[in-house]
């Protein structure tokens, strides 16, 4: 995995000197150690996580303030313009809070069709103001900061404030990012913040200033969360949703009725450990817990750095059989869901009898999935974990959906446009989907954010990805990893990824001596970088030690270092 690493990316987004109290690894070859731990996709987001657990926040103070700097530097994948799900463990007991976007109070049946009954390009119904929900985020860390901060609010955003003030390095993937989608330079505030106002992305570490979003940090730190949901940031995201020319409905009492909802945590086993992870209507999290269920019925429990063809099939295969499984999944509003069946060690074993160890299996009953019910596309998502000095452990998935969301910038970040996470038909032969687009609803997501508890109940890790559908299998492969021999957090999230969800078997280049065996097999194979931005803290004794994605600009960090 040494050829993945970027460490001069590292370099560039952090832009400072190690400070002598953090210990990190800017080469991101082994994991931060000590007694309060960080990990997020950019240097600077860690950075000011860090220094609010160095004034003595908690950690849910500290995942604000690396939300804010996220929302400055990663604008392609987070933000105050999206929503999120976190997971708190507080020491005894584990909280989970949905801040996932909602659908304003009057959508349409489905986005490719027009309130007078027009049909809408799919291409050109992906992005825009009808394709954006209510912004979640910033009220899910509100409500937690309410019961498990420290710090005062207004402190949280002085990190963000000071680099949207005084500037910041463009990071390298953020430049990949705009390289990768070439309509964004063309997008106003890209083109002048990120571009200079040319047709390319400046050079990674070039110093930029936000004053917008350093203006609406301001107002939210003084004023509080409910700024952003009845004041004049609603006031202009409201206008700039319904002025798009692919105008959508947001309103100003969309904004102000958004609540962020306390959900329970369904949970799996590891071995002897046990997985919580975020509840319907994320599923990601259940999804992995049934990779690996299924994958125990088949005598794997846990997986090394590098896997054999027989590994990959089973894992391939298992993510299938967990993709088969997904029709149901929805807002819970939409009526009672079983969820807790599919995790079953009985449901498991019956749908383990649909995996071949010897060959693909060409279809997998019940309910082959209906690919062209998913929505209009995957997510480009975050994800990071603190713990702090006494026991706190927050893990938190954050999202705008696709990357750049509806890619409509006010006041300084991004909107989300996570309605194309709605089912593109809300009848399918005749049966209304669950996931169907319907007022306040929030819609079905691969998001997976995860904390790992031992037999006493104390948190022992917390992890979690970004990469839309593809985040199933990063979380999977990091959970059997860590069940495993590799005892060193960094080389968990360096090593090889190899997953399936749906169709393709995808590896990366590390296993391409496997691609014959695996289609002589019936698989198809995708071979390519396989980027999700995996973060994962996990508790050695007394120490946490802290990795990041070396595939991104993701860096760790800790404190109190114990010699």
């Amino acid at each position: 995995m040494h050829t993945m690493l970027r460490p001069s990316g590292a370099h560039l987004a952090f832009g400072r000197a190690p400070e002598p109290w953090l210990d990190l690894d800017l080469s991101r070859t082994r994991p931060a150690c000590g007694r309060q731990a960080v990990a997020t996709a950019n240097p600077l987001a860690s950075w000011a996580a860090a220094t609010i657990l160095r004034q003595g926040g908690s950690a849910i103070d500290a995942a604000i303030a690396g939300q804010m700097v996220l929302t400055l530097v990663e604008p392609n994948a987070s933000g105050l313009g999206g929503g999120a799900f976190l997971l708190i463990h507080d020491g005894t007991a584990i909280t989970a809070i949905d801040g996932i976007s909602a659908a304003p109070a009057r959508v349409p049946a489905r986005l490719e069709t027009d309130f007078d009954g027009r049909t809408i390009p799919t291409d050109r119904a992906a992005f825009g103001g009808r394709t954006a929900g209510v912004p979640g985020a910033l009220c899910a860390l509100d409500d937690a900061h309410r019961r498990f901060g420290r710090l005062p609010w207004k402190t949280l955003f002085e990190p963000a404030i000071a680099l949207a003030t005084d500037g910041f390095a463009l990071s390298p993937y953020l430049v990949r990012t705009l390289l990768e989608n070439p309509s964004m330079r063309d997008e106003p505030f890209a083109r002048a913040l990120y571009c200079g106002g040319t047709d390319a992305p400046l050079p990674p570490g070039t110093h930029l200033h936000n004053p917008a979003l350093a203006r609406t940090l301001r107002i939210i730190a003084e004023h509080g969360a409910r700024a952003f949901y009845e004041g004049d940031i609603a006031e202009h995201i409201a206008r700039a949703v319904q002025s798009d020319p692919f105008s959508g409905t947001i309103t100003m009492r969309d904004m102000a009725q958004y609540r962020a909802i306390e959900r329970i945590a369904p949970r799996f086993p590891l071995g002897a450990l046990t997985v919580a992870t975020a509840p319907l209507p994320a599923y990601g999290g259940i999804a992995a817990g049934q990779l690996i269920g299924l994958a125990r019925h088949h005598g794997l429990t846990a997986i090394g750095a590098q896997l054999d063809a027989d590994t990959i099939h089973l894992l391939a295969e298992a993510g299938r059989v967990a993709f088969a499984d997904r029709d149901p999944y929805a807002d819970p509003a939409t009526g009672a869901i079983d969820v807790a069946h599919l995790l079953d060690p009985a449901y498991l074993a019956r749908r383990a009898r649909h995996i071949d160890p010897r060959h693909r299996n060409e279809k997998i009953p019940p309910g082959h999935a209906d690919r062209h019910n998913d929505g209009l596309g995957g997510s480009m998502t975050s994800h990071l974990c603190i713990a702090d000095a006494t026991g706190q452990v927050v893990s938190m998935t954050t999202t705008l959906n696709q990357n750049f969301g509806a890619r409509i910038a006010v006041g300084g970040f991004y909107l989300n446009n996570v309605l194309t996470n709605f089912a593109i038909h809300p009848v399918r032969h005749g049966k209304p989907q669950p996931n169907a687009m319907g007022p306040f609803l929030r819609p079905r997501t691969s998001i997976a954010p995860c904390i790992v508890t031992d037999a006493t109940g104390r948190a022992v890790a917390a992890l979690g990805a970004g990469g839309g559908y593809r985040i199933i299998g990063y979380v999977a492969n990091a959970l059997l990893r860590l069940a495993g021999p590799i005892q060193d957090a960094q080389q968990i999230l360096a090593a090889p990824h190899a997953m399936n969800w749906s169709g393709m078997t995808e590896l990366e280049p590390e296993h391409a001596a496997h691609i014959p065996a695996l289609v002589a097999r019936g698989h198809w194979t995708s071979l390519r970088r396989l980027d999700g931005a995996t973060q994962l803290i996990q508790r050695h004794g007394a120490m946490w030690h802290a990795a990041a994605d070396p595939r991104r600009d993701g860096l760790a960090m800790a404190l109190d270092r114990v010699a």
